[in-house]
């Protein structure tokens, strides 16, 4: 004689079979959509300089990965103005090089994301220089 799965009980297992493929979907689905939306956000970037170090060459990127811009002969303080990202996998980064002839002086970077410190850095020694690198 054979034995018959109740009903209720199998329209439950017929609905977890289902159900989990379509959740699954769903996730990845969401998943790409904040992906998306993530790549469109804009975020304003801010860098600054500062320290003792007479003219330091500085040296940072406008846009993420290919706008780098090089600034010889800085007067200190600096302050990049307003920058305007696009995405959240922009590489962020300021490079502060003091003279070689200016050996016992120091310089400090800083990124600025949406009025927000992300990253500030010291030269590790004097007239050395210092790197900051954010990436959101």
């Amino acid at each position: 004689m054979k034995r018959r799965v109740p009903k209720p009980l199998l329209i439950v297992l017929l609905v977890v079979v289902l159900a989990y493929p379509a959740f699954q979907i769903f996730l990845l689905g969401y998943t790409g959509l904040r992906m998306v939306i993530a790549s469109q956000e804009t975020h304003e970037v801010v860098y600054k300089v500062t320290g003792t170090a007479k003219q330091p060459d500085i040296d940072y990127l406008r846009d993420g990965h290919d706008d780098s811009v090089d600034l010889k002969h800085a007067s200190l303080p600096w302050e990049s103005e307003k920058l305007k990202t696009k995405g959240r996998n922009q590489l962020l980064s300021v490079n502060a090089v003091p003279q070689l002839d200016d050996d016992t002086s120091s310089v400090h970077c800083e990124i600025w994301v949406d009025g927000k410190l992300v990253d500030s850095n010291d030269s590790l020694y004097a007239g050395f220089n210092a790197d900051c690198t954010h990436q959101p």
